[in-house]
């Protein structure tokens, strides 16, 4: 092979490489964009022939995690009425400039074409004094986000420790072969007659200690990206 033909093959495998690792890191910003995104856009819907006026947000994660944990969510800081179709939900007032309670109404929703669900939420005016409204409006938006931020938070947290636990159980086992290392230079020193085998086992020992080393390598580079979204959940 010519030297510039030997170049020429080096950078177009410098180029596919390059290009690989800029589709790799799109794919994974785009994924994470889809998975944990905090977008919430006003809506008006229909219930039961009643209009609102109000927000929504989709997920991509299963709609039955999702439903499961909207309801922890609001078993924990409102009172529930459960309907058929959607869920009417009470806050009850707190403080002296809030007068009224926080009625809303939740309608989550299954969108199975597209892989993902829907979550609608808006304010029962009903009853709600003029000067109350844009206040109690805002109120509901936050929820919404901050059920998101809450509900995310914890799936980031997850992957975090699980994936802790992983670079843990790589570096115990390095640990393991490095010590098993230190023995079989100690035997080789002590029994001469014995240094061809224990040389291989050596060799072996270091084999799997440098395919731990990429791996951990792998895995705590994985640790990190974990670690910078959940910093993008706010």
């Amino acid at each position: 092979m010519s030297k510039s033909l030997f170049f020429s093959s080096k950078m177009n495998l410098w180029i596919v490489r390059s290009l690989l690792a800029i589709v790799i890191w799109t794919s994974c910003q785009h994924s994470f964009a889809q998975s944990y995104s905090l977008k919430i856009s006003p809506i008006s819907f229909s219930i039961d022939g009643q209009n609102f006026n109000g927000y929504t947000t989709t997920f991509t994660q299963p709609y039955k995690e999702v439903k499961k944990e909207w309801w922890r969510y609001v078993n924990a800081r409102t009172i529930i009425f459960n309907k058929k179709s959607h869920l009417e939900l009470t806050v009850p007032a707190k403080g002296k400039e809030t007068n009224e309670p926080l009625k809303f109404i939740s309608q989550l929703i299954e969108k199975k074409e597209k892989k993902q669900s829907t979550l609608r939420v808006a304010l029962v005016k009903g009853g709600v004094p003029d000067d109350q409204l844009k206040e109690l409006d805002r109120q509901v938006k936050y929820l919404l986000k901050d059920f998101k931020v809450d509900y995310f938070t914890s799936l980031a947290q997850e992957k975090i420790d699980n994936q802790e636990l992983t670079v843990k159980k790589i570096s115990q086992e390095m640990d393991e072969y490095l010590l098993d290392n230190s023995r079989l230079q100690l035997r080789m020193e002590k029994k001469p007659e014995q240094k061809n085998e224990l040389a291989l086992k050596l060799k072996a020992n270091t084999g799997e200690i440098e395919k731990l080393q990429a791996k951990l390598t792998s895995n705590q580079k994985k640790l990190a990206q974990y670690k910078k979204e959940l910093t993008l959940i706010k």
